[in-house]
């Protein structure tokens, strides 16, 4: 009996941006499906307005945020920013419906965590992504 060999197709690649290579063949790592998205979500969220020189809408203002007082009001102008960019920017996933994005303030190490629950389209598994927000001078 033969063994079949089953390829993968797999959905989402991007390169690894740690620029790592790979020890046998030399090339640059590869992101692949849900590793893929999350890091793209993560570059989206971390990206300042006019850091893109072609495209400085692709931005969000959670750097200037950072600076306010944390407070209901502020964690929700946070929440509705990365909400805004998920939903103008990144077609290949979806929030889920019931508290999507959660932000927690941390006033020990001067930052704020901000998770996020969504799903992959083309995957459709329950995915969470949590990022910390520091403030840098």
């Amino acid at each position: 009996m033969a063994l079949l060999k089953r390829k993968i197709a797999r959905i989402y690649k991007d390169f690894d941006l740690s620029f790592g290579s790979n020890s046998i063949t030399g090339d640059l790592n590869k992101k692949l499906d849900v590793s893929a998205v999350k890091q793209s979500l993560k570059n989206l969220i971390l990206t300042k307005p006019y850091e893109r020189p072609f495209n400085p809408a692709l931005s969000s203002e959670l750097a200037g945020l950072l600076f306010e007082n944390i407070d209901v009001f502020t964690a929700n102008r946070i929440r509705k920013t990365v909400q805004l960019l998920i939903d103008n920017y990144e077609p290949r996933c979806k929030l889920r419906s019931n508290n999507p994005i959660e932000v927690e303030p941390d006033y020990d190490r001067n930052s704020v965590l901000v998770k996020i629950y969504f799903e992959i389209i083309a995957i459709n598994e329950p995915q969470e992504l949590t990022i910390r927000l520091e403030r840098l001078r």
